[in-house]
Parts: C-alpha cells; structure tokens; sequence
C-alpha cells in the first residue's frame, strides 16, 4: 500500500484533534473541580451524586425540624419547671398557715398569697409559643392577639370556680379513681373504651355514673389528654414536642383510706385558698400538704420526662450531623476530581502533544515553496 503524504496528514490532524478534546476535557476538570461536565461523561458517578443530594436536602429538612422541636421543648420545660414552684410556693405556704402559731391576720395574708399563685398557675397553663399554646395541643381556639376577647379562647378558663380545657370541666374529674385515669385507651374502638372502663369500675365494686361522671366523659377526657403536638424528626420517627396541660393538671394522689384517686392540681390549690381564707384549722390544713407534695412529684416526673425528650434530641442531631459528613463525603467521591491526577495527566497530554507537532513537523514531506526556496 502506498502512503501518501494527504495520508499523513489526515492521521496527524485526527491524533492531534482527539489529544485536544482530551487536555480540553483536563482542563475543564481543573477548572471546574469536577469529574465530569455532561451526564455522558459519567452516567454511574452522576447516579451516585443525586443519591447524595437527595439524602443531604432529607437531612436538612430533619435537622430544620429538630431546631424547632428543641424550642418547643425548652419554652414546655419552661413551663412545667414554673407549675412545679407555683406549687411548691403553696405547699410551704400551706405548711407555714397550718402552723398553730399562725394568727387570723396571717392566715389572712398567706391566703392572699395562694389566691395570687392560683392565678398564676392558670396563667402558665396557658403560655404560648409564638402563635401556638404549648400546653393547649391542637385545638386550640386561636391567637389571642388577633381577638378582642382574649380568654374567651385561652385553653384554660376558668368558670363558676372550676377548671375548664377549651369548654371541657376537668376539675369535676378531682377524687375519681386513679384507675380510670392510668388506662391506655389509644387503639380501641368505643365500644371497646367502654367495656375496658366499665370492667375496671366492675373490679373496683363500683358503677357509672361515678359523682356524675360516666364512662363518655372518662373516653372524653383521655381524648383530650393525648392531643399533644407532634413533629416528624425522623424517618418513622414522631417524637410529641411538648405535653398536653390535662396531663399536668391531673395527677395520682391517695385518700384518707389510702386508696389511689385523681387530684386537680387547681382544685388542691382552691381548697388551701378556701381553707386559709375560712380560717380552717391547722389539722384540716394538714390534709392538703399531702397532695400538694404529690403534684410536685407528679410535675418533677414530667420535667424529667422533657428531659429524656431533649436528649433524644441531641443524639438525633448528632447522628445527623454525622450522616451529612458522610453524604458529603460520598458526594465528593462522585463528583469532585482528583486534582493530582488531573494535573499529571494533563502535563502528560501536553507532552504527547508537542511530541507529535514536533514529529510530525518532520514527517510531512516540504511543499512546493520549500524547494523554491
């Protein structure tokens, strides 16, 4: 076969045009910082990337999530911390009128006290956190700054001396059996609710109504308690960012026979305003202390609660903070370009380059112009 010279430099032409599109490919790669520039370049890496990506903008919406679950928690800590020396405000008030010492004029003036801390307790029940009450779950009525009447729509009211939870009497619940109170109804049909409840009243020798209340209102009651704002931290996981006030205001306290009841944090507290006011005396008084020392146990336990809460917290943002180090990471092994490499490789390709020019410089056979000369 005969080699021609337009042979030549067809073959030249065409090696020096791809070792072009190669340093131009190195180029761009250097100056970009990244493997590849088309999805052709690298269909497998590009998979690899969108993974990564995907999973990063999952993370920040649950990291974004955690920052606001950690508020709530803190302003609901707050708040139950504040319930907790309200009481233990009234239960060394109650401990101070139930002195025998204690004159009229200073029952007078303890029983100013306690009026005092019994509005105040209502007032952090109702605490809110930006537009939302912290205690009042989701049904709460709206914002008070955009209503005229403002406790018309605060979660906790109170009326004709009883405690209401958005229109529902829950002091009428005070000295109801514990056991009605401690069952887990979520899960259960109606009708199911109220064979459990009426089994329980069977076991304990009693029947509905129980001081005017029937298994409806306990079902009504366990329904309120269990509305507790919720945030999605997680795949799967739901973690409730605060409590409901039901659950703070209701606790487990014991009879004079010992038997295990519901007490109303505000009804306890009513009866020492009374008390101090009629100028009870000191032994009748003494009865109330053992409560008021049962809902501050009650109210410690929830703190401690909110605790555990904030913690699991910490260890998911942790555990996040972790996973986006590593999608990162595996986002820069699909994307990013080894710069070292890059570099040599394009040295190398500007090597083979003047190489070739200078090769084929001298392969090429001289033109015309050459001889004349």
């Amino acid at each position: 076969m005969r080699v021609t010279n337009s042979m030549l430099i067809s073959t030249l032409l065409t090696n020096l045009h791809s070792n072009m599109r190669s340093s131009d490919k190195l180029q761009s790669m250097m100056a970009s910082g990244r493997k590849y520039a088309n999805i052709s370049d690298d269909p497998t890496a590009l998979i690899f990337s969108q993974a990564a990506r995907n999973r990063m903008a999952r993370l920040s919406h649950y990291q974004r999530t955690l920052d606001t679950s950690k508020g709530w928690l803190t302003h609901a800590e707050t708040g139950v911390m504040e319930l907790q020396s309200v009481i233990v405000s009234a239960y060394e008030a109650a401990v101070d009128a139930a002195n025998d010492t204690k004159t009229g004029s200073d029952k007078e003036t303890i029983d100013k006290v306690i009026n005092q801390l019994r509005s105040h307790f209502v007032d952090t029940l109702n605490t809110s956190f930006g537009s939302n009450y912290v205690f009042g779950g989701y049904n709460t009525p709206g914002d008070p700054q955009f209503d005229l009447d403002d406790r018309s729509i605060r979660p906790f009211t109170v009326e004709n001396g009883n405690l209401m939870y958005n229109g529902f009497d829950i002091s009428r619940f005070d000295g109801m059996p514990a056991q009605f109170l401690s069952v887990n109804l979520s899960g259960l049909s109606p009708a199911a609710q109220t064979a459990r409840l009426n089994d329980i009243a069977t076991d304990l020798g009693v029947t509905f109504p129980i001081n005017g209340i029937d298994a409806d209102d306990i079902i009504m009651l366990h329904r309120l308690k269990s509305d507790v704002i919720t945030f999605d931290v997680g795949p799967g996981i739901s973690l409730p960012v605060t409590m409901n006030g039901i659950d703070l205001v209701l606790f487990t306290s014991h009879d004079e026979d010992g038997k295990p009841i519901v007490r109303n944090a505000y009804n306890v507290l009513t009866d020492l305003y009374e008390g101090t006011a009629n100028n009870m005396p000191a032994e009748e008084l003494t009865k109330i202390i053992g409560p008021l020392h049962d809902a501050q146990t009650h109210l410690l336990t929830k703190v401690s609660e909110i605790g555990g809460r904030a913690r699991r917290l910490d260890l998911l943002e942790a555990r996040y903070d972790q996973d986006q180090i590593n999608y990162r990471q595996m986002l820069s092994d699909a994307e990013d370009a080894d710069m070292s490499d890059v570099i040599m490789r394009l040295r190398m390709a500007e090597a083979v380059m003047q190489a070739a020019m200078s090769a084929g410089a001298r392969i090429i056979q001289p033109t015309l112009m050459d001889f004349l000369r």
